[in-house]
Order: C-alpha cells, then sequence, then structure tokens
C-alpha cells in the first residue's frame, strides 16, 4: 500500500494526496511486487528496499546516487507488546521523503499525523520528528517493561517460576530493543557529520536529542539487563537456601528416628526383657524413652545447626 501525504508551512496539517507532489512523504507499507517496481522506477536502489523488507536487517544509513537511506528497527506496533522489532527504511530523495517497512505502522503513523504540523517539504527536519516518534515509542516500551517488572520482583522471597519466565521474556525483550538502539543510534551520529545528510543548525540540535534520548533508552535497557539478571541470582541463592534447609530438616528427622526405631525393633524381636511380660506400662515405657531420646537428639542437631 502506497500513500502520499503533504503539508507545507502555510498548512502544517498533514494531509493525505491523490498523487505525488514535490515535498510529500511517500509512505509504504506492506509492499507488493508492483508498489516495488513503482518505487525502484522512482529511483530507489532494489537491494535496499529487499534490505529494508528483510526482519533482521540492521539499522544504518548510506548515501547513495543523491539519495540517503536510513534503516532503523522499531517496536512492532501491530502487537500491544510483542518481542521483536520490525525494520523501517527512509529514503530521502531530491523531491519526497519514502518510508517503507514491511509490517502495517498505523498505529504509530496515526497519532504522528494528527499532533504533528510540520512541513513535510523540508525534508530533513521532517525526518527527524519521525525519528523521535521512533525513540519515543521505545521509551513507552521500556517504561512498560520497568513497571511490570517491579510489580512482579516487588520480593524476591516470593517469586515462582511463572515469575521467572515473564523475567526471561523482558530479558529477550530488552536485548532486541538493546540492539536496534545501538545500531540506531551509531548511524544517527554519522548524521551529525552533515557528510549524508544536509542539516541545519535547528536540525542539528534536533540530531543531538535524538542521540542523547537514545543514549537514555540505551542506559535505562542496560540497567534493566542488570536488575534482572540480579534478580534472577537472587531468587537462585533462595531456592538454594530453601533447599538447604529442607534437606537439614530431613537429616535432623531421619537422625532423630534412628534410635527410636532401633529402641522399637528391638523391643518387637523375642529378646528378653528385664521387665515384667505382663506389666501394662512397657509398651508406653518404650514409647516415652523414644519419644525422650528423638527430642533430645532434635534439640542437639538444631542448637548445633
Amino acid at each position: 500500500m502506497i500513500n502520499y501525504l503533504r503539508s507545507t508551512h502555510y498548512r502544517p496539517e498533514i494531509k493525505q494526496r491523490d498523487t505525488l507532489q514535490p515535498g510529500s512523504w511517500v509512505r509504504c507499507e506492506r509492499p507488493n511486487e508492483d508498489e516495488l517496481e513503482q518505487l525502484v522506477k522512482s529511483g530507489i536502489d532494489a537491494d535496499i528496499l529487499t534490505d529494508a523488507l528483510d526482519p533482521h536487517e540492521v539499522p544504518r544509513v548510506e548515501l547513495d546516487d543523491g539519495w540517503t537511506y536510513f534503516i532503523t528497527r522499531l517496536p512492532d506496533t501491530d502487537d500491544d507488546f510483542n518481542d521483536y522489532t520490525t525494520p523501517i527504511l527512509f529514503a530521502l530523495g531530491q523531491e519526497s521523503l519514502v518510508t517503507v517497512s514491511r509490517d502495517s505502522l498505523g498505529r504509530m503513523w496515526q497519532p504522528f499525523i494528527d499532533k504533528t504540523e510540520a512541513p513535510t517539504t523540508q525534508q530533513s527536519k521532517f525526518f527527524l520528528l519521525m525519528l523521535d516518534a521512533i525513540v519515543r515509542q521505545y521509551q513507552t516500551r521500556v517504561a512498560t517493561i520497568n513497571r511490570q517488572m517491579r510489580a512482579t520482583t516487588g520480593d524476591v522471597r516470593k517469586l515462582r517460576s511463572n515469575d521467572i519466565a515473564v523475567l526471561a521474556n523482558f530479558e529477550r525483550k530488552l536485548n532486541d530493543y538493546l540492539d536496534a538502539l545501538q545500531a540506531t543510534n551509531s548511524a544517527v551520529e554519522k548524521l551529525l557529520s552533515g557528510k549524508v545528510l544536509k542539516l541545519y543548525d535547528d536540525d542539528k540540535d534536533l540530531v543531538e536529542d535524538v542521540s542523547i534520548d537514545l543514549e537514555q533508552i540505551i542506559s535505562r535497557c542496560k540497567s534493566l539487563l542488570r536488575t534482572i539478571t540480579n534478580v534472577r541470582d537472587s531468587y537462585r541463592a533462595v531456592i538454594d537456601t530453601r533447599v538447604n534447609e529442607t534437606v537439614r530438616l530431613l537429616t535432623v528427622i531421619t537422625l532423630a528416628l534412628t534410635i527410636p526405631t532401633m529402641l522399637a525393633g528391638l523391643f518387637g524381636m523375642n529378646v528378653p526383657l528385664p521387665i515384667d511380660d505382663q506389666s501394662p506400662f512397657v509398651f508406653w515405657g518404650v514409647v516415652v524413652l523414644s519419644a525422650m531420646s528423638a527430642l533430645g537428639l532434635s534439640l542437639y542437631f538444631i542448637r548445633q545447626r
């Protein structure tokens, strides 16, 4: 699907157009073969388009034949909280800004279209505003992970195996985000040189702001990953302690019952005892003796830990 959107200084509201006009934003999502051929005819490199549709493509920036290509990744917006990122291509040409994605990004771009009043004719500024929108998506996702982690790891002693599985899922998401963010930040830093994209002073400030935000998110992701590692280690230590306490208790019980078991075994055998066989207290005497032996050994082992 290809849509043409355009806005100007006099009409800053982004509106959809029926035809391609100079200074337009060409939004292409889930393109078919005909639409890809149309993009190639407009001057976009076919290999770059193939890379942009690769689900595992790494963010980077390139300059080729008058076009500036910027590939990045963003949290998938088809699901509320999916565990992967999706690639998106920004192609800046002489007359238009083209975005190509393999997924539908309506849930991200529609709020951007509704709230942003900026001329698409200023390609560099408009492109940086779109990057800023992607950064805000990461900020929202990372903040959500942070809140859910706090709710899950409130008390390490109460963690269950399901909670550890949730943390492992968070770890995978954060690693996916971190891989995308670090490569994107490197590509953004290349923009500051001015060799890849012509930037005005205001544009350079925007690039620096985007880079700072990316570095902050990267630091936050690393911090959350360290927290997950610490929580997992703490959980393992708690489990080991519980196992040791259980083994210790069972050992004490086993040792405490050894002598009573021996006494009961001897009493049950046909062994003459220096007690009147007809006495009604013989059985209970052995029981009391066994119980006292078990209690004494238990107290001894408990004190000795």
